[in-house]
Formats: structure tokens, sequence, C-alpha cells
């Protein structure tokens, strides 16, 4: 009791003692020391934690350069014809994707030269066979000049010089293709396309070769009603003349040719269908295809040039060429943009000179 009593009077004395002190500038520059210190403290704090945050951006930029670095030593070291693929032990963000990204632009490259080899190999060895046909026309043209100098008969000497001119043509029609071919190619020449009544040019083409026709026993067949496509009239002249003569000099039937809407509205389809002796030789993928002959001893005329120049001409207007194989016959068939939407009914002809 007397403790408590003796507590309670010394709190009494000591409360106004404290308020004094609380109330004096002493202690206002104390709790502003105290104040400051914490400051200072979270400023530390912050300053650690933005120390660290930027030791880790180095660490991670550094990470960045050296992988870097080290793919872009392996593709400059790299042998354009290895298949050496980059390779990374990084996760870091955005490395996997770009080594992937760039493994597959090294690999498309490297399908494009295999393609590029292979398609060089390809020409050269037709190349070669085309220079072989030219040289062989010509070798018999000059011995038929040669024996028609030394030939006392004038009879005898015309017969030699005759064949000597027709050798002489056939390799003028060789280096025609390949001129033309190369015209086809050319993405500088212009086509200027209009509107083309397709009936007529067709009955034109197949009337320019009735002798060819004649001279095998065939008589041609037209189906087309009338319609205008969109083209280049000569170019589009070119395409059927080619196909045309590819019926004649490879094929062992009459050639039908049928024009009739193709699936899309605006679209028509013009096939040219013969029979063929030996189907199973010929590979429609690779049709139009240059120096490509389903012959592989060569003994038919040509260079393997007229349906590279056709696909060439016809890719060159918008057009496309396809090629199938339906039992016995080689179907080929020219698409074409119409003009005219009132397309009338096809009907079956055999031309006649």
């Amino acid at each position: 009791m007397m403790h408590a009593a003796f507590l309670e009077q010394f709190y009494r004395w000591l409360e106004p003692l404290v308020d004094w002190l609380l109330a004096s500038s002493r202690m206002e520059w104390l709790a502003d020391v105290i104040e400051r210190f914490h400051m200072a403290d979270a400023f530390l704090i912050v300053l650690m934690l933005a120390l660290g945050f930027g030791l880790g951006a180095l660490f991670v930029v550094a990470c960045y350069i050296t992988e870097l670095g080290r793919q872009a030593r392996f593709l400059a070291a790299r042998d354009r014809t290895s298949n050496a693929r980059l390779t990374t032990g990084s996760r870091l963000p955005g490395v996997v994707a770009l080594v992937d990204a760039v493994n597959a632009e090294l690999a498309a490259s490297d399908a494009e030269r295999v393609e590029a080899l292979r398609a060089a190999d390809e020409f050269s060895r037709g190349l070669s066979a085309l220079s072989h046909d030219v040289r062989t026309p010509l070798t018999g043209a000059r011995g038929y000049l040669q024996l028609a100098r030394e030939e006392a008969d004038p009879a005898q000497k015309d017969v030699q010089l005759a064949a000597a001119d027709a050798r002489l043509a056939s390799m003028s029609g060789l280096l025609d293709e390949l001129f033309s071919y190369a015209r086809a190619a050319d993405p500088d020449i212009p086509l200027q396309l209009a509107a083309v009544a397709l009936r007529p040019l067709l009955e034109q083409v197949l009337l320019g070769h009735y002798p060819e026709f004649e001279q095998h026993g065939w008589e041609p067949a037209l189906t087309c009603g009338d319609a205008v496509v969109e083209a280049d009239a000569e170019a589009l002249a070119r395409i059927v003349e080619n196909l045309v003569v590819n019926a004649l000099r490879h094929g062992c039937g009459p050639l039908a040719v049928t024009a009739h809407p193709a699936g899309e509205k605006d679209r028509l389809a013009v096939e040219f269908a013969n029979p063929v002796a030996d189907p199973s030789a010929i590979d429609a993928e690779r049709l139009f295809e240059r120096f490509y002959q389903a012959d592989a001893s060569r003994a038919t005329q040509g260079s393997g040039l007229g349906l590279a120049v056709a696909a060439e001409l016809a890719a060159a207007q918008g057009m496309t060429l396809a090629a199938r194989v339906e039992g016995a016959t080689l179907v080929i068939t020219l698409t074409v943009k119409r003009m005219s939407c009132d397309y009338s009914s096809p009907e079956s002809e055999a031309l006649s000179a």
C-alpha cells in the first residue's frame, strides 16, 4: 500500500519534468536526428536494391553478349556447304527462338542451294543434249553439201541439196525453240493483255497444221463455244502452237481440243488430249521442264523446250498449264481467264481443210 502511494507521488512529480523535456528544443533536435536516421536507412536500402538490379542487368547483358558473340563466330566460320546448325545451352529469353529461326533460314538456304545445283546440272545435261541435236543435222548438211559438190548428175545433186536444206531447216527449228524459250523466260519482255476470241484462234492454229494431221491420217476435233479470254494474242497463239506441235510429234492418235468452264467462275479450261504410244514413260509433273523429253533415246524430233516455252508464256499471262495421263491418253490443260460471261454451249466439230 505504501509502495503504491509512493509510486503515485513519484509519477506526479515526474510528469511535469517529462512534459518540459518533450517541449524543449533539445528534444526536437533529438527527434529530428532519429527521423533523419530512419530516412538514411531507407535511402541505403533503396541504393542497395538499385545496385542489385544494376549488377543483375549487367550480368544478363554480359550473358547475351557472350552467347550472341559465340553464335556470330560460328556463323562467320561456318562452311556454306556444311550441314552444321546453331546450338545453345542458354535459356535466355529470345535466344532459343533466335537459334531456331536462324537454323530454319539455314535449312531453307541449303534447300535452295541443292535445288539450284540440281537445276544447273539438268540444264547442263539438257544443253549438252541440245548441242548434240544441233550438231547432228549440221553434220548431215555438210555431208550432203560435200556430196553435191562432187556429184556430176544434176538430178542427184538436187536431191542432195534438198537433203542438206532439210537438215539445216531442222537445226534452225531447234535454235528458234531455244530463242523462244529465252524470250519467254525474260521478265522484261512485256505482254499486252487484251480481249481475244478463243475459238477463231484455236481454229487458225489447228488449220495451220492440217497438212501434218493429214499426213498422219488424223482428223483433229475442236469443241469450243463462243468465248472471249484475256490474253496476249501472239503469246496465246504460241502456246496453242507448241501444244499442237507436241501432240503431232509425240502422239499416236488424233488430237481433241475441248474448252469448258473450269472450277472458278471466270476461268475456262482448254484441254488438248491425244493418245500416246507409251504413257508409262511420261512423267506428267516434269513435262514442262526445259529440255525434258520422255523419250530418253531422243529419237523423236524437238529440243524439249516447246512445252517449257508454253509454260513460261502461260505464267506470264496469269494462266496455268497442267498435264495428266488418263489411260493411254495425255491430257494437257490450259486454264485461261474468261472475260465474257455468255459462254455458249460448245459443239464438237472435226476440222477439215
